[in-house]
């Protein structure tokens, strides 16, 4: 049987408390030493945008914790939407991340770029592609990484400047996750666009090598 060689660490920054927050942030185990993080930002701000984002991350939470297939998931997700004219209501953020090896794999479905810091550098991870719902056709864009080595993979909503995430890669390359993501979301203001940094890094796992 696999077992998980890491533990995931996962800290979330936002401008506005979570109930008025179109972006909605979940983490949760998977089976086969998956581990999902999930950012669903719901476009617009206040009620409608968070129930749009709320809505999203518990269809995919229920899909991927049954061990559906990360693809299955988000296609099922772009469908709904298509069938409710819902295009454009939200952008998707998914990183699957594998706690035996260190590998992980974000998808993206009109989010916005990703970043991956190794060794105080920034990797920007994503193209830009059209929300969910657009068409039945559309498909969800995949990066593969890894983060067996000490890296943090960013994710950020479209509501994060990015000279708050350069500044904070200056002065926080090594600081815990936490300090990471509030440091990006400094200076950004709690009116306008919500904005919401999560950053995450593997950390061993004690239990694995006992």
């Amino acid at each position: 049987q696999v077992r998980p060689k890491y533990r995931a660490e996962v800290a979330v920054a936002a401008n506005r408390p979570q109930a008025d927050n179109g972006d909605r942030c979940i983490w949760f185990a998977g089976t086969q030493c998956r581990y999902y993080v999930l950012l669903c930002d719901g476009m617009g701000t206040g009620i409608g945008a968070a129930q749009e984002g709320q809505t999203a991350a518990s269809l995919l939470r229920q899909m991927l914790t049954a061990g559906f297939p990360a693809e299955h998931a988000l296609r099922s997700l772009n469908s709904l939407c298509a069938l409710r004219s819902r295009a454009g209501a939200l952008t998707v953020d998914l990183a699957e991340i594998r706690l035996d090896c260190g590998r992980a794999t974000v998808y993206k479905w009109g989010a916005a770029p990703s970043y991956l810091m190794v060794s105080g550098q920034l990797r920007k991870i994503g193209t830009a592609s059209p929300p969910p719902g657009l068409s039945h056709s559309c498909r969800e864009v995949a990066d593969r990484l890894s983060l067996s080595r000490g890296e943090r993979l960013i994710l950020l909503s479209d509501g994060v400047s990015e000279e708050g995430l350069l500044d904070s890669a200056r002065t926080t390359p090594s600081q815990p996750p936490g300090e990471m993501a509030a440091a990006i979301l400094e200076k950004e203001p709690s009116e306008g666009d919500d904005a919401t940094a999560v950053v995450v890094r593997l950390l061993p796992d004690c239990l694995s090598a006992s």
